[in-house]
């Protein structure tokens, strides 16, 4: 997402038009790294509402990712009026909106964001219930529409055949890097290009394009090193392979921190937003483990898909005591969370959009949350200056500085790798203001060699055949669905609480030790502790993944899982009649620790 417009007060010839198109166009608009596809944007919303007389219900906009979502609604919240009202979501969300307005009672509470994605492009083409709710939508706007593969990419077809006066698709297809997601290779190869030329076929009359120019992002020269490769990036039948050599010869060309260990001292010394980037998952899991042994605080890029709930939204139900708190009350807790008591007042009361006084209903707010349904902008990144992150999860997003790792020449015989690599170096190196530097690769960070199990967490294996050295732990291996000190061991879970909300902070180390008389070979279990305090209990999910890693029933288990650090502290929505029994009361809602990390598994029993 463009942040800023550096240095531009007024529209371009090709922004304007964009901007001033009528509600009745259907606009593609090609939008390369930095040319200011969101300022333009929000100055195309404002002239639907202000000149073309649309209102707010009347206009969608579609986002891929959930920063983008918070920025676009930012912005039109600073330019006033109407469109402040304006609907804007990611797939995920409108999906799950969707659901619950056609079949609040339906399957779908159980099902991942896929499968909803699914469901609702099936009730858009065939329920007459469906198009009857979708049916004041006059004029669809969808940003980073080259991240629209497979179910989403369907979505967008489906909404695209409704009765829609006209639409707006901004994108870049050089920056189309969501094409793993797709199984067919030679889709793969074509990326997003692929949605761009259906568009194409089935508006041929009306379609107008517009491709965007200038750059307004970057400060600095080594932040416009790689724009040049756009044009050519952005075609199906592009020479990848060539492109790939030349955007890393230009990157090795720049600046370079050395080893990670030797940029680690100046790292730690950052304050600008800055972000470190690396090819996949693996890299980040071992970077980020090598980065807090050298003391360099940081946090992780989430997932696009991640929806975080903060720790200040289980304080309501916490601290109220009425199931219909005064907004006095409401607030009162708000700000004591350090929240703006007004934003947060805002997104609270869209979850609770039939009430007419100054009160809430915690229970209409605690039904949004279990499904899901919930504003986009609820859910934030924690607070760390360095960011480290896989280069998907940056996609739209842009920072003062850019750290990347070297991610190597990508294999002579593999066209659909070089493509993929190409992408991925293009976005990387057009996410910076100023600054563009690298590390040298990555590839001694582990005394073993990291495997992807079959559901797709990572495990860190010994050369000696058998030797298992740790794994990859993820949130949802600490339960939710039961407050902590009611599975796993026994202890107060009013404590517990309290002590999840004043003393555990993101980046916090933690570690996993098996809880004896609570674990057996068969079903063991981990107690998750912080500074000597057990915080929370593993899940069946974890267990799992664990067997699978080390089969057998007279296989020898760790003791425990180290070099794991708290992500935040979440709000959760479990079971309510747990919640009860615990004396939380009535809601069901608690706080989570949320835990990331490549864990080491403690075979000596040093943390026991």
């Amino acid at each position: 997402m463009e942040e800023t417009m550096t240095g531009q007060a007024t529209l371009t010839a090709a922004q304007q038009r964009v901007v001033k198109a009528p509600a009745t166009a259907c606009l593609l608009v090609t939008a390369p790294a930095g040319t200011g596809k969101t300022f333009s944007l929000i100055r195309r919303l404002a002239f639907l509402s202000d000149e073309e007389d649309l209102e707010p219900a009347e206009i969608l906009v579609l986002s891929f990712s959930r920063a983008a979502v918070r920025e676009i609604r930012d912005r039109l919240i600073e330019y006033g009026s109407t469109v402040a009202q304006i609907d804007v979501r990611t797939f995920d969300s409108y999906a799950t909106w969707l659901l619950s307005e056609v079949a609040p009672d339906g399957p779908w509470q159980r099902q991942g964001f896929d499968q909803r994605i699914r469901e609702a492009t099936r009730l858009i083409k065939e329920d007459p219930d469906t198009a009857e709710l979708i049916g004041d939508v006059r004029h669809l706007v969808v940003d980073e529409v080259q991240d629209l593969v497979g179910d989403r990419a369907e979505l967008v077809k489906a909404l695209l055949s409704t009765d829609l006066d006209g639409f707006t698709l901004l994108g870049d297809p050089a920056q189309g890097i969501y094409g793993f997601q797709l199984d067919d290779p030679q889709e793969r190869l074509a990326g997003a290009a692929r949605l761009y030329d259906d568009v194409r076929r089935r508006f041929t009359d009306d379609l107008v394009e517009i491709t965007l120019e200038g750059n307004f992002r970057a400060r600095e020269p080594e932040a416009r090193a790689a724009l040049s490769f756009g044009t050519a990036l952005g075609k199906v039948n592009a020479p990848f392979a060539q492109i790939q050599r030349d955007l890393r010869t230009v990157l090795l060309s720049g600046d370079s921190l050395g080893t990670l260990d030797q940029a680690a001292p100046v790292m730690a010394r950052m304050t600008a937003p800055t972000a470190l980037l690396c090819r996949g998952n693996k890299e980040v899991l071992l970077v980020s483990r090598r980065l807090h042994e050298l003391g360099v605080r940081h946090r992780l890029q989430r997932a696009a898909q991640d929806k975080v709930l903060p720790a200040w939204i289980s304080a309501l139900f916490r601290e109220l005591d009425s199931k219909q708190p005064a907004k006095d009350s409401v607030l009162t807790v708000v700000q004591k969370a350090g929240v703006d008591p007004q934003e947060a007042w805002d997104l609270l009361r869209r979850m609770d959009p039939n009430r007419r006084d100054e009160t809430l209903d915690l229970t209409a707010v605690r039904r949004r949350l279990s499904r899901g349904n919930f504003p986009d902008e609820l859910t934030q990144q924690p607070s760390e200056p360095l960011a480290v992150s896989t280069i998907h999860r940056v996609k739209g997003l842009e920072f003062e500085q850019v750290i990347v790792v070297d991610p190597g020449e990508a294999p002579d015989d593999d066209p659909i790798e070089q493509a993929e690599r190409a992408r991925l170096l293009y976005v990387a190196m057009t996410r910076p203001r100023d600054l563009l530097i690298y590390v040298k690769p990555v590839t001694k960070l582990s005394p073993g060699q990291l495997k992807q199990l079959h559901d797709g967490r990572w495990a860190e294996l010994g050369f000696r055949a058998g030797h298992r050295l740790g794994m990859e732990i993820r949130p949802d291996d600490v339960n939710a669905e039961d407050p902590a000190g009611t599975v796993g061991f026994q202890d107060d879970p009013r404590e517990i609480q309290k002590y999840l909300a004043t003393a555990v902070r993101g980046g916090d180390p933690v570690i996993l030790a098996q809880v004896p008389g609570f674990s057996s070979e068969d079903l063991p279990i981990y107690a998750l502790e912080h500074g000597g305090r057990r915080i929370g209990a593993t899940t069946d999910a974890f267990t799992k993944a664990l067997r699978t890693l080390l089969p057998g029933r007279d296989r020898r288990l760790p003791f425990g899982v180290t070099e794991l650090r708290v992500d935040s502290v979440e709000t959760v929505i479990g079971r309510e009649a747990a919640g009860v029994n615990a004396g939380l009361g009535w809601s069901g809602v608690w706080l989570r620790p949320r835990i990331t990390g490549l864990g080491r598994f403690d075979w000596a029993g040093e943390q026991a």
